[in-house]
């Protein structure tokens, strides 16, 4: 079957899809989303009709369950996940096995954010905090963090359920994953060209206050003992620049409003 590609094909992750019903849907979004946070005038174009009819002219071709399907991907090197979907909603969910086989499972739900803008992140919080109180409900009888725990592996089910994705489980402090959510949103954000630093910060600042909210430290020093005992992996997807300076900076903001709320 013959895919068009976004923003190209190219060695590193693109997207695909099949028809331009698809290219248009909510779930396509998400991926463009998850393949790069810029939002860059160039991406802005490609998500066009003009983007359309430029990427019909390059195709990529491969073997699927069923050609008489529609489908979006994405593809991450060698690694294979199609959406196949039934005018702009998604039913299933096929993946490639180690011997090239394609495994079929049921498509869960939409990720929980959509586009880096205020109003999203406003329409959102609830979500994200009852996501928040779920997962540490769970760390209160559970010996391994996420690890990977990100606004791309939390979902929304039909009933706006939240379902959790994609865990690389690990013993660590219970703040890690927190932690990491905020800075990976965090970096996000900084990384797109559309919404401004104002913007930026009233989200930041929501996040932080909800994370101690949830979190619910009585005193600094519990706080500061958790805080202590995160172990940072030696990779992650955050830039690799002095990971302790991510600590210093988390520890520094929280215990701030830690403070303001005892």
């Amino acid at each position: 079957m013959k895919f068009n590609c976004f923003p190209k094909k190219q060695k590193g992750t693109f997207l695909i899809y099949s028809n331009y019903l698809v290219f248009k849907s909510n779930l396509f979004n998400d991926l463009v989303l998850q393949s790069s946070p810029k939002n860059s005038i160039w991406f802005r174009l490609l998500r066009t009709h003009i983007g359309f009819l430029l990427s019909s002219l390059f195709k990529y071709k491969f073997q699927v369950p069923d050609s008489n399907k529609n489908y979006v991907g994405i593809i991450k090197g060698q690694k294979k996940i199609l959406f196949e979907m039934d005018n702009t909603s998604p039913k299933y969910v096929w993946r490639e096995d180690g011997e090239k086989k394609w495994i079929k499972e049921k498509f869960f739900g939409f990720q929980l954010i959509s586009a880096y803008t205020l109003k999203e992140f406003e329409l959102k919080l609830s979500l994200i905090e009852k996501a928040f109180q779920l997962h540490w409900s769970n760390l209160m009888t559970d010996k391994y963090v996420h690890g990977d725990f990100t606004h791309f592996n939390i979902l929304l089910g039909i009933e706006q359920e939240i379902i959790f994705i994609d865990r690389k489980s690990h013993k660590n402090s219970n703040l890690f994953d927190f932690f990491y959510f905020y800075f990976y949103f965090k970096q996000c954000l900084e990384r797109c060209n559309t919404i401004s630093l104002e913007d930026t910060n009233l989200i930041l600042e929501s996040l932080e206050g909800t994370i101690v909210n949830i979190c619910d430290y009585k005193d600094v020093s519990a706080f500061i003992l958790d805080c202590n005992q995160i172990i940072l992996p030696d990779y992650w997807g955050l830039d690799n620049k002095d990971k302790q300076n991510y600590l210093t900076s988390f520890s520094k903001v929280l215990v701030e409003k830690i403070n303001l709320k005892v």
